[in-house]
């Protein structure tokens, strides 16, 4: 019982470092992003403007899709 707890817990740190590093790689683009002309600029901000659980989500689908 004690190593499914763990296992869990191990489970639900890697989950959320993931969403960690991509809302660090999203913050990124977003810099990136303000260094362009204002017509770029919301261009490339929509392109960078998805939640993490909708990444997920398209994610499994193409991983379940294969």
């Amino acid at each position: 019982m004690k190593s499914l707890a763990i296992l869990g817990s191990a489970f639900l740190l890697v989950a959320c470092t993931h969403e960690q590093v991509y809302n660090a790689v999203q913050q990124n683009q977003q810099l990136e992003c303000s260094k362009l002309p204002q017509v770029r600029y919301e261009e490339c901000m929509k392109d960078v403007d998805e939640s993490y659980k909708d990444y997920e989500r398209e994610r499994q689908e193409l991983l379940n899709g294969e």
